[in-house]
């Protein structure tokens, strides 16, 4: 499948960012993979900062048990939601260095 035919013609900046006039389904993902990551890593960061206010919020006087219960719960999920991402990321890592076939750039459709 050539990526570049089908959806990049009009656009040279998403033609780049796919691999040029080569590109096909494994440079896409491989030039998409960084940016995932560094996507998960902003919303993690989002997600804390909004826990930390409802925590801050929860302590108010005006606040009840069950406002605090969500922002403990909201850090929970951030947390395990990112944990999630990276080790996902480091699993495949591990099994590329172990079995010495980098499936990420070797396989096509």
């Amino acid at each position: 499948m050539n990526i570049y035919e089908k959806f990049f013609e009009n656009s040279p900046l998403a033609a780049k960012i796919a691999g040029g006039a080569d590109a096909n389904i494994n440079s896409l993902i491989s030039s998409l993979l960084p940016n995932i990551l560094i996507g998960a890593g902003a919303i993690f960061f989002l997600l804390m900062v909004g826990a930390g206010f409802m925590m801050i919020h929860s302590a108010g006087g005006d606040a009840n048990a069950q406002d605090a219960a969500k922002a403990k719960n909201a850090v929970t999920f951030a947390v395990v939601g990112f944990l999630l991402v990276i080790s996902a990321y480091f699993i495949l890592q591990a099994i590329i260095v172990v079995t010495g076939v980098d499936f990420l750039k070797n396989w096509s459709l």
